[in-house]
Formats: C-alpha cells, structure tokens, sequence
C-alpha cells in the first residue's frame, strides 16, 4: 500500500514543482526541472521493464522468483508473482495428477499404448515397451507401423470398424521379437476424437496350456488306437474262422485273449483318466480321517506281492508307528501307483522296498525303492506329466497308462505333501512321499 501512495505522489509532486516554477520563473526553468525528473522516472521504468523481460525470459521451472521493484512496480511485481505461484501451484496438481495416472498405467498387468490420429506414439508404459521392444524416449511420436513390421500386424491396424459396428472387435495375436516363446493378444479401444489405445495382453500361459490339451488330445488318441486296431482286427479274423469245434479253436482262444488284455488296457486308461479328472476338478469321495499306518502299509504290501506274483523279493520296514491323517483311498491309490511302477521296472529277481519313517521335522516318509532299471536325471523333472514317456515302447509293453505320476503328484497337492525322486540308471530308484507334520502323529512315542 505504501509503495502504491509513493509510486501515485512522486509524479505529483514533480509536476506541481514544475508547474510553480513555470509561474514564477518562466517556461525554460520550468523545463530545466522537468526534464531530470523525466530521465530518471523513465530510467526507473526501463530498470523494471528490463527485469520483468529477464524473468519472462527464464526457464519456467518455477524456481526462478520475481524481482523486487520499487514505488507502483513493487505492487505491479507481487501481484504478477501471485499468480504466477497459483499458476505453478496448478501445473504441480496437474503433474501429479498426470504422474499418478501413469503409475497407475504401469501397474496395470497389460502393456498400454497411447496413439494420435495418425498411429503416432503418444506414450507407453514399461511392460509395452518390454514385450513389443519398444524405447519410449526415441520412438515417442513415431509411428507404430514403422516399429513393428509384422504383416498382420499392419494391416490389422489400418482395419476400421464399418458404421453401425462395435469399434475394433478384433483381436489379434503375435510373438515377442526376442521370444517367440511368448504370445500377446493385441485389441484396440477409442482413445479421444481420432485416436486410440492399443492393449497387449500375455496370454503365453494360455497358448501353452492349448498346446497341452493339442499334444494330451494326440497322445490320448495314440493310446487308444493300438488297441483298438487290435481288437477290431481280431474280430475280423475270428468272424472268418470256422466254429469253435474246428482246428482253429486254440487260435481264436489266443486272439480272443488279446483283446481281453488290449481292451483292459483301454479301461485302465479310462479309469486313471477319470480319476486325474476329479483330483483336478477338486472332487473328492471321501472325507479326511486319521488311519494307522501299520494296516495301511501291510495291505500295500500284499497288494504289491499279488501284482508281482512271486517274481520280485518286496519287504516292508516300519522303523515307527504313526496315524495319518488324509483321504484313505486317495493316499492308497500313491501308494499303489509307486509300488506298480516299481514292479514294472525292476527284472524278475529284483529287490524292491517299502520303508515308513518320522524325518527330523515330524513329516511322514514313505519311500518306494527299486533295484530296477532306473531313471536318467533330465527325465526327472517331467515324470508326473500326463503320458510323459521315457520309454514309450517300453512303457506300453508294460501295459502302464502313463498317468500313475500325474495322479500321485494331485494326489499329494492335495494333502500338501511332496514327492522326491532319487534314481541311478541301471541300479534303480527311490521315490519318497513326504506328510507335512500336521498330518502325522506319531503313535510309537505313546
């Protein structure tokens, strides 16, 4: 305020001053006055004029503070500065407000692309960068289409939607530049007047998950076409023999047996696939309960010997006593699958073992070994996929189905155990169900 009265009473009082003098001196003392004051009041302007320029000049980072002026420019200067820290005020609401949008942007699990009217990029974030080999700060303008040459890909972006239809209902699907392993699902959204944003997906996970019903819907028509080109063959041929009477009897008997294993193959097959079904559908058929180990065990143990018929030596040892707690018949169907694998693939007079202990964290160990013909190391970690074969001529004349592992690894997800498998090509192999300690009590300390 006080600065407003003495930049309004200066000119005043100059010409007051002037215009006395003139009265009483005449006009040349009265321009010999004036005209001072006039050099001085305009040098005292253009001072202020030349430090606003100065300021206007500097860079608008907000940092840079207004001049202090004196008499009417002070007032000119802090009201010129208010506004500009309430305009600088507004542009950091706005940063933030832009910077939370695209961190928002970023944790989104899709790549985002921003594009103008003419396929420009306007802006992307990491993930789209990363997946498309995009560099947002040298390719920030340029257009897409230049970017990333795929035939399809550019002329899937030139499609426009025709009147009437639901804009850019078309998804399209690439591989990564660097990985062809990994697969992107692109679509198209409106993005102001004419632009657009384009939304890539990783659907890697689900390309493979299509491969593997492709190679289980191969494998599994493999399976049941050998035996079914057996036993149609078969009925061909006992349709042309003579009747039973005949000398061809014991032929037919033989063929008829054939087909009586082949189609009991098929009903394994079907069976275990049944099973693999409801285990990854979360069906169960009975409920949890708390079993002795000992009789669980030893019916393994007969089980086992039953399916051997006396051509392997298979012991039990039960170094303790537990109770278990889990599903009964899933826990046996484990059981039964390693104890079956192990008489599969171990000769005639090999050892096989059934040993039950409590490890040092409480957890429950029951582990299958073998003396059979064992297992290379890069084939152990995909036993328990579906049809997984490491030998698959072998395999089939051993009548096996190739889902034992695949049941015994839901089985256990199921109970929150694992399983571990130790094998030695040509000395045999170990595979060892390992309980949580939640699951076992050990009843041989009571």
């Amino acid at each position: 305020m006080q600065n407003k009265i003495i930049g309004f009473i200066f000119p005043v009082i100059v010409l007051l001053a002037t215009f006395l003098v003139w009265i009483i001196g005449g006009a040349q003392w009265a321009l010999i006055i004036l005209l001072p004051c006039f050099v001085v009041y305009a040098f005292f302007h253009l001072i202020h004029l030349h430090l606003l320029r100065r300021w206007i000049a500097s860079p608008l980072d907000g940092e840079t503070q207004l001049p202090e002026g004196k008499g009417v420019w002070a007032c000119i200067l802090a009201e010129l500065n208010i506004r500009e820290q309430k305009h600088h005020g507004r542009n950091l609401q706005q940063q933030r407000t832009i910077g939370r949008f695209r961190k928002l942007a970023e944790e989104i699990p899709d790549g985002v692309i921003v594009l103008d009217k003419r396929d420009g990029i306007e802006w992307c974030n990491d993930k789209a960068q990363t997946w498309l080999g995009l560099d947002y700060a040298k390719d920030r303008g340029l257009s897409i289409n230049h970017l990333i040459r795929h035939p399809d890909f550019m002329s899937w972006l030139t499609e426009r939607p025709a009147d009437g239809e639901t804009p850019f209902p078309k998804t399209i699907l690439l591989h990564a530049p660097q990985d062809s392993s990994k697969s992107f699902a692109l679509f198209q959204l409106p993005f102001g007047e004419s632009g657009r944003i384009l939304i890539v997906r990783d659907v890697s996970d689900y390309e493979k998950a299509a491969q593997l019903r492709r190679e289980f819907i191969a494998s599994i028509s493999h399976e049941l076409k050998t035996p079914l080109t057996v036993i149609v063959g078969f009925l061909e041929t006992i349709q042309d023999m003579e009747d039973e009477n005949s000398k061809n009897a014991s032929e037919r008997r033989r063929y008829l047996e054939l087909m009586q294993q082949q189609a009991g193959g098929m009903q394994r097959l079907v069976e275990d696939l049944l099973i693999l079904s409801a285990l990854e559908s979360g069906q169960h058929s009975e409920e949890e309960q708390w079993f002795s180990s000992a009789p669980f065990l030893h019916q393994a143990h007969e089980n086992a010997e039953a399916l051997s018929q006396g051509k392997h030596e298979i012991t039990l040892c039960e170094e303790c006593r537990a109770e278990l707690l889990g599903m009964y018949d899933e826990l046996a169907s484990v059981l039964t699958n390693l104890l079956s694998n192990a008489i599969r693939y171990t000769p005639q007079n090999g050892k096989i073992e059934i040993v039950f202990s409590i490890d040092d964290k409480n957890r429950g160990v029951i582990t299958v070994s073998d003396t059979g013909i064992g297992i290379a190391k890069e084939h152990l970690p995909r036993l328990t996929e579906r049809f997984y074969r490491v030998d698959r001529s072998r395999s089939r004349a051993s009548g096996g189905t190739g889902l034992g592992l695949a049941i015994v690894k839901h089985v256990l997800i199921q109970h929150q155990a694992e399983l571990l498998i130790k094998s030695t090509p040509g000395k045999g192999s170990a595979f060892s169900v390992i309980l949580p300690a939640a699951r076992v009590q050990n009843s041989s300390l009571r």
